[in-house]
């Protein structure tokens, strides 16, 4: 659909300037979320709208003070941003893995959900001379095409890389009832896996964007794009381990969300130490909502989408 310049203008306007979310703009224009996400894409290739990132670890430095302080968090990395996507995941994984090496000592339990960002942390990092530690699957998995992003895959090769004993969830992360779900939850080696992310000291998960184009749920399967549309008229803004939550972090009451198999939301908002790995000004609105409820005790992200959360 041709859309006039002016337009264009008025919506970057309502997005970048007067702080809207992109679920307030379709709301208001009678869009759908995944539209208004294009829109603003488009504003950008047309140079409507022009991000520029000053270089320089000084900047990020105080970008990271600034989320600190407006948000309370424990811990914010936030790493360059450039033209390339997978060299600024690259580089969060990287910086995650050196957290990783320097918080994880003897007799931890450690958790562990899926996806590129936690890839690229385990694949940066290096043997560590711990013992007595456990590596624990936060979440069912999503047989993907990628299977190294898949949950099973990653949670054994932290294990490897720390000498640790792996307790994998050997089924889907949602299924398609409740029936379902309270039947793979009795299995022996699905429950005895779920009691242990109780017991976590620390969990590291990644924060995705429920736009359908970019959800990994979707992209797997496991959800359609008219329960993804579901998501969205709920208001959610992201998911994390699976759950589906909204803009100030709760978790919302969907069908979907109960069918999640994978540790209890309470539970994880419960462990000690919440390392929240997403990069790109696209997931800047499931940062943001992941910062003010509380999800996450630590940040690792890029300049870009730092900037979007505190613009």
């Amino acid at each position: 659909m041709n859309r006039s310049r002016e337009f264009l203008v008025e919506i970057a306007r309502k997005y970048y300037m007067d702080e809207f979310s992109q679920q307030e703009i379709a709301k208001e224009y009678n869009l759908s979320r995944p539209t208004v996400s294009n829109i603003l894409k488009q504003c950008r290739e047309e140079g409507i709208v022009e991000i520029r990132i000053r270089e320089g670890s000084s900047f990020s430095r105080e970008l990271s003070e600034r989320l600190r302080g407006r948000f309370g968090v424990r811990e914010v990395i936030i790493v360059p941003s450039n033209e390339d996507p997978s060299a600024v995941l690259n580089r969060a994984g990287a910086e995650a893995a050196a957290f990783a090496s320097d918080v994880i000592n003897d007799g931890m339990k450690i958790g562990i959900a899926w996806g590129t960002s936690l890839f690229q942390m385990v694949h940066n990092m290096k043997q560590l001379n711990v013992v007595d530690t456990e590596v624990v699957q936060l979440m069912g998995g999503l047989g993907a095409s990628n299977p190294q992003y898949d949950g099973a895959d990653l949670a054994r090769e932290l294990s490897k890389l720390i000498n640790a004993k792996y307790y994998p969830l050997q089924c889907p992360v949602l299924v398609k009832s409740i029936e379902v779900k309270e039947m793979l939850v009795s299995e022996n080696g699905i429950r005895d896996t779920l009691l242990r992310t109780g017991d976590l000291d620390i969990a590291f998960v990644g924060l995705s964007s429920n736009d359908p184009d970019k959800s990994a749920l979707v992209k797997a399967g496991f959800l359609s794009l008219e329960e993804t549309e579901e998501t969205l008229r709920a208001g959610a803004v992201g998911h994390i381990c699976g759950y589906s939550y909204g803009e100030e972090g709760e978790m919302l009451e969907l069908p979907v969300n109960r069918r999640i198999i994978g540790i209890d939301f309470e539970k994880l908002k419960s462990i000690p130490e919440r390392v929240g790995i997403a990069c790109g000004a696209e997931k800047a609105d499931a940062i943001k909502a992941a910062l003010k409820g509380g999800l996450i005790t630590t940040l690792i992200t890029d300049e870009s989408a730092a900037l979007r959360v505190l613009g």
